[in-house]
């Protein structure tokens, strides 16, 4: 057996940073978030939820969800209490809906420290911690906020505590667990206890701490998580009956496996296996070496110091992976374990080879910063260009002085950074002026059209709603247009549509022309600037 495929130990081999270098790496990340909090809400979700969430404060009902004014049954609720309450404190802005989000992630940041410093060195934590919040799906997470954010940051916090309450049985962890698996389980469902227990029981079969399940103060677990949920069972079943609570559940997450749930496509079961690798980035290799290590260790019956991490990310992971329906945010609960893995996976950068392409990623990382920068998105680039190299070269000087390891850790680590903040400060600004949708609803809005005056002709979206401050009224053809046109109205559609308004005599006094590209469904025709305007596709707001 190879010497990298030996148990983690206590100790890392080499540290990977300071205490000093690791509160500015937190700074850092808080940085890239605040840029990315004031972006556009992307559709189709995140603008959805905003929506539904400003509804909910508008009509005063927090107990039953609704999408433009139908009976809402898929998410539960804790996402939109959440964001309506900070609509109510701050007012509708973008910031103010990922807010709540946003928190929780950072929340996860905290609970992965303390999971990894319960059981590991301190470096380990840091390391753990850097490895989560310089990740891609940590980027995604807070710029695109669905209900996976706070899934995510409950059910790490749920893990540190349940791990806590085992070594220290203190009342207060066993009661944080509870409150952080209700509100995994108010954010998404029963994955929000799932994915703990499944975490925790690795710890309990491995180290055959059996007698745990006999302590009587486990009984208040149930209780507490039951009681926090009631207000959503009692708008469940206000609103859908006995269904609605059999959906969540049961259909909703289990239902994906047994395949009782509405949702379905033909993903394989090895979907998330190349979706996995990118979101890890950049620190993909540490991963799968830490993952390796503890699974031969497992194997090898040799003795680890902790099993949540290990058994909470691989058999998530497999479940994940018998869904029938897949979507590459379902990963982002189990990313924190990864990243303990990964912190643990550390210890194998001594391998010459292993640096060697660490140090390979980093420099197509950066390179292709620089690619977008000066070629792709050159417009308005120049102040990040121009940052990002004096970054970059900062950072060069300051770790010419250390030792490899701790240099290349952080060469990661401020190469992701300063990536992260140019897709955030620059890239998603540009990208998201595309979507036609939100800018169309931003501008009836600026124009102070009242519903009766603004329609969407076969063209809607969650973010025309959203920004436009209300559900937009549907047009479905010409002859549903012809009674609702008069002077100061005006319709927003395609080129399709365009034309058949044109052929039926209802021409517009005025044009504004909306270029419009999918911007989640981002593509290479679009990223190349010779290929760009044929990758748009044109809307219009008919002024009438």
């Amino acid at each position: 057996m190879s010497a990298w495929a030996h148990a983690p130990v206590l100790l890392l081999s080499f540290a990977a940073m300071s205490p000093r270098a690791f509160v500015f790496a937190l700074l850092g990340l808080v940085v890239v978030v605040i840029a990315g909090s004031v972006l556009d809400l992307m559709e189709v979700d995140a603008a959805q939820y905003a929506s539904m969430s400003r509804d909910m404060l508008t009509s005063d009902d927090w107990l039953q969800l609704h999408h433009r004014g139908n009976d809402y049954l898929d998410k539960p609720p804790l996402l939109f209490w959440l964001s309506a309450l900070s609509f109510k404190i701050f007012g509708v802005h973008n910031w103010s809906y990922k807010l709540p989000s946003i928190l929780f992630a950072f929340l996860g940041l905290y609970g992965t420290y303390r999971f990894a410093a319960l059981h590991y060195a301190k470096e380990v934590a840091r390391t753990a911690t850097v490895m989560f919040g310089a990740s891609a799906a940590f980027l995604v997470m807070t710029n695109d906020v669905r209900c996976d954010t706070i899934l995510t940051g409950s059910v790490i916090t749920a893990i540190w505590l349940g791990s806590a309450w085992m070594e220290q049985r203190r009342w207060w962890q066993l009661i944080g667990c509870a409150i952080a698996i209700a509100c995994g389980m108010l954010a998404k469902g029963p994955m929000g206890a799932m994915a703990p227990f499944i975490a925790l029981g690795g710890e309990v079969i491995f180290k055959k701490r059996w007698f745990l399940l006999r302590d009587p103060r486990l009984y208040v677990l149930p209780v507490l998580v039951g009681a926090l949920l009631v207000p959503m069972c009692i708008g469940l079943y206000e609103q859908h009956g006995m269904h609605g609570l059999r959906f969540y559940f049961w259909e909703q997450s289990f239902g994906r496996i047994t395949g009782e749930n509405r949702w379905k496509d033909d993903s394989s079961y090895f979907f998330f296996t190349h979706e996995v690798l990118w979101q890890l980035l950049p620190w993909t290799l540490f991963v799968l070496v830490g993952l390796w290590r503890s699974v031969v260790a497992l194997v090898n019956r040799q003795a680890l110091n902790e099993y949540s991490s290990i058994t909470g990310a691989v058999l998530v992971f497999v479940a994940l992976s018998l869904s029938h329906f897949k979507l590459p945010h379902y990963l982002y609960v189990i990313v924190p374990l990864f990243a303990v893995q990964g912190a643990l996976g550390w210890q194998a950068v001594e391998l010459r080879w292993l640096r060697n392409l660490q140090w390979s990623i980093v420099f197509l990382l950066v390179a292709l910063l620089f690619v977008f920068l000066g070629y792709c998105f050159v417009e308005g680039a120049w102040p990040f260009l121009v940052g990002s190299l004096l970054i970059v070269v900062a950072t060069i000087l300051r770790t010419r002085s250390m030792p490899s390891a701790e240099r290349l850790f952080t060469a990661t680590c401020w190469g992701w950074i300063v990536t992260a903040l140019s897709v955030n400060g620059h890239l998603y600004p540009v990208l998201l002026g595309y979507q036609a949708n939100a800018q169309a609803g931003k501008w009836a809005q600026e124009q102070g059209l009242d519903a009766d005056r603004f329609y969407g002709m076969q063209v809607a979206g969650t973010a025309l709603d959203f920004y436009k401050g209300h559900p937009v009224r549907w047009l479905s053809n010409t002859g549903e247009a012809r009674p609702v046109i008069a002077p100061g109205v005006v319709i927003y559609t395609d080129h399709l549509r365009f034309q058949e308004l044109l052929e039926a005599g209802l021409a517009p006094s005025s044009v504004i022309t909306l270029p419009n590209y999918e911007v989640q469904l981002l593509g290479l025709d679009f990223i190349l600037p010779q290929t760009r305007d044929a990758a748009l596709n044109a809307r219009y707001l008919l002024k009438y």
